[in-house]
């Protein structure tokens, strides 16, 4: 079984991925609802959320946690592979990538004020801008827009197209989707602008990884039945999958910080 969690509804987009890789594996996915947005916290509080998370999954029968968050892959995740016995896959920002891409030698970094602050992130524009020119976009709003399902309302589709303008004005051609939840943004991008920028996620490298790990697990006992758990209200995790991966996955609503 693998396991997956993040502050929402933003891994489901690597969740999606993973499964189209491996589609006779179990997962389990953790929403922390009741702590989001993480990208309000402090690295010192999502590295204690994701400890109890990671227990909780490993519970559940996880042998494989993916952290389907940049934030708390930034803050945590060397910290749970040095006190967790299983694997872990992480999702950062795919700048290495971006900075292979562009032509213009100017990208966008878009994430959250976690990721952002975190010196995880600067390192990573570091060694990887290549003399490329790294534009970094905390656009937490973002987030709460992919939250509340309200992407094709008028209001969201302004302030979405108010700051991809802004980006193009600057000569970028190459955006990163540095945070899970805009991932679902990529439907939108592609509507909208199309023609004006290259647009990069880590959910194909993220499912590579995965399954390249996960094969070589042994004696790994499978019932290919998945299962939702949030630590907020289950209505919200439910209505996403509906809406977005078409799917109906049983979500239970779970306190694991008792």
């Amino acid at each position: 079984m693998i396991g997956i969690f993040d502050s929402g509804v933003g891994g489901l987009s690597i969740y999606k991925a993973c499964k189209q890789k491996l589609p006779n594996t179990s997962f389990v996915y953790f929403s922390d609802h009741g702590h989001f947005p993480y990208g309000e916290k402090t690295p010192d509080e999502i590295k204690k959320y994701a400890v109890k998370i990671t227990q909780f999954l490993i519970q559940q029968g996880a042998n494989l946690v993916v952290v389907a968050c940049n934030a708390a892959t930034i803050s945590s995740i060397q910290y749970l592979r040095s006190i967790f016995p299983i694997p872990f896959v992480g999702t950062e920002p795919a700048v290495k990538p971006a900075s292979l891409a562009t032509k213009t030698k100017k990208i966008a970094v878009l994430l959250t004020n976690a990721a952002s602050a975190g010196p995880a992130y600067q390192e990573l524009v570091s060694k990887w801008n290549n003399g490329v020119q790294v534009f970094s976009f905390p656009l937490p709003k973002l987030v709460q827009i992919v939250e509340e399902n309200t992407l094709h309302e008028k209001a969201s589709e302004q302030y979405i197209l108010d700051q991809i303008n802004q980006i193009r004005q600057l000569g970028i051609d190459t955006i990163v989707l540095g945070c899970t939840h805009f991932i679902f943004l990529k439907p939108f991008l592609k509507k909208y602008f199309h023609d004006d920028f290259t647009v990069l996620d880590p959910t194909e490298g993220v499912s590579n990884q995965v399954k390249r790990l996960y094969d070589k697990i042994p004696d790994k006992k499978e019932a290919n039945q998945d299962i939702l758990f949030t630590s907020g209200n289950p209505a919200i995790l439910a209505d996403f999958v509906q809406t977005w991966l078409k799917l109906r996955i049983e979500v239970k609503p779970v306190d694991i910080y008792e």
